[in-house]
């Protein structure tokens, strides 16, 4: 079996699980700040980490609905555009400067179970599918006296990743709450070992 077919099978068994629910069944909203580190691999002996960005930061906004203490969400989210520089060579009084640039968006399926500590905190395993549209730039700029020329490009293309992690609620009344999670890839991007996320969200229940 696929492991993303696993994953549908793990969150439809979170249905059946018995166990207090701490929330109301019902829909709710939220936001989500997330910083997200990417780890390359070496691809034909180059390493990716010194010519692509690996920090970002994102936003994610999320409908979810709590069903029992299970809970499920729907999410979009976008990433802010990270450049790199790829620093300066000199050929034959020819000086060369390069960068990359990198952005990213799409969906996200997620789902997770909330274990009460007490009151007021919660503990909440959970794992998220990612389908996304991501957008990479290239500058190659030659430099010789006053003359100066350049070049672009531009490519783009979509992909899919699945991580899990770990959360932790402070509620802050019976609808709000605030939330912490760390996330690490199961099923990674394209050319990538491992993608990381912390994230600092909150959410409103209707």
């Amino acid at each position: 079996m696929k492991i993303r077919n696993k994953i549908i099978a793990l969150m439809i068994s979170l249905i059946a699980i018995p166990t207090f629910a701490i929330a109301k069944d019902g829909p709710y909203i939220g936001v989500k700040a997330a910083k997200i580190d990417i780890d390359y691999k070496t691809v034909d002996n180059v390493d990716l980490n010194k010519v692509f960005p690996g920090d970002f930061e994102a936003l994610d906004l999320h409908l979810g609905y709590n069903l029992g203490s299970a809970f499920f969400e729907l999410g979009y989210i976008n990433s802010n555009k990270e450049s790199k520089n790829l620093g300066t060579a000199v050929f034959s009084g020819v000086t060369l400067t390069g960068s990359t640039s990198l952005e990213f968006d799409g969906y996200r399926i997620g789902a997770g179970y909330n274990f009460p500590v007490n009151k007021q905190f919660v503990i909440k395993p959970f794992i998220n599918y990612y389908d996304l549209d991501i957008t990479a730039s290239g500058t190659l700029t030659a430099s010789s006296g006053s003359t100066t020329v350049s070049a672009t490009t531009t490519v783009s293309g979509s992909d899919e990743m699945i991580d899990a992690g770990l959360g932790f609620d402070y509620l802050i009344d019976e609808r709000s709450k605030i939330s912490f999670g760390y996330a690490r890839t199961l099923d990674s991007l394209d050319d990538t070992d491992n993608v990381q996320t912390f994230s600092l969200s909150f959410n409103h229940q209707f």
